[in-house]
């Protein structure tokens, strides 16, 4: 299942660069979740690894804000778009493919692993975060940003009718035709996250690895999307982030 996930985000990097690229040229979207990273993981600068980190919008951010950041994807074109990304803002990141679920880094190198958008994929959630704890120094902090993506809104009225007007939107406001390609319909209905309840599942694989002070927000579209925005994106899912400290 692995190379069947990134064989996906292998014909998903342009269309995904492409709509989440704008992020990190945005003043008002930088600032709002650098202020979330931020408030999880502290200001001081880190050592943090950026797991699944897809065209480097997450690793831009936290360079930023001054912390040393490596990031690892298992899509090949992902990374390229990452380093795309990187040259043009004039950093110099480190970007590693590698398996999420097995991680080429000694135990203790990371203050902070941080993950946006990936869990969801991923085919073995609980060997991934046993190595993102392996690689964490005592009291580092795990950051998982996910979403409630698969609610069932596009089997309702409601749900069609708020498609087509996210879709019309989009088109409208950004000048361009979003690309959605969904996971083939086997292969998502195999992951993990079709079937769990979300966030208390991640929660619970927390506790089973002995991370502590675990917490949990649910308010993170509030803090980052206007109207506007909820209008285009709300449909997919609620968005959602849970902190664990080693």
């Amino acid at each position: 299942m692995n190379s069947r996930i990134a064989q996906y985000w292998d014909g998903r990097a342009k269309a995904y660069d492409k709509n989440v690229r704008p992020v990190i040229y945005s003043r008002r979207d930088m600032a709002a979740w650098q202020n979330i990273f931020a408030g999880a993981i502290g200001e001081r600068c880190q050592k943090i690894l950026d797991v699944g980190t897809g065209p480097g919008i997450v690793a831009n951010l936290l360079a930023d804000l001054g912390h040393e950041v490596t990031g690892i994807d298992t899509s090949v074109e992902m990374l390229n778009r990452a380093r795309e990304n990187t040259q043009a803002l004039n950093r110099h990141l480190k970007f590693i493919q590698a398996d999420v679920e097995d991680l080429p880094f000694e135990d203790s190198s990371f203050d902070a692993v941080v993950s946006r958008y990936v869990m969801w994929t991923i085919p073995n959630p609980t060997a991934a975060l046993e190595e993102w704890h392996r690689v964490l120094k005592p009291g580092g902090r795990l950051v998982i940003v996910d979403g409630k993506w698969d609610q069932g809104r596009d089997r309702t009225l409601v749900g069609r009718l708020w498609k087509s007007l996210s879709l019309a939107l989009v088109i409208l406001t950004e000048h361009r035709v979003p690309c959605y390609k969904d996971l083939e319909k086997g292969l998502k209905n195999n992951l993990w996250s079709s079937h769990a309840r979300r966030p208390r599942a991640d929660v619970e694989m927390l506790e089973s690895l002995g991370f502590r002070h675990i917490h949990i927000d649910e308010d993170l579209d509030s803090r980052l999307m206007l109207t506007l925005d909820y209008l285009k994106y709300g449909y997919c899912g609620l968005q959602f982030m849970v902190v664990g400290v080693k």
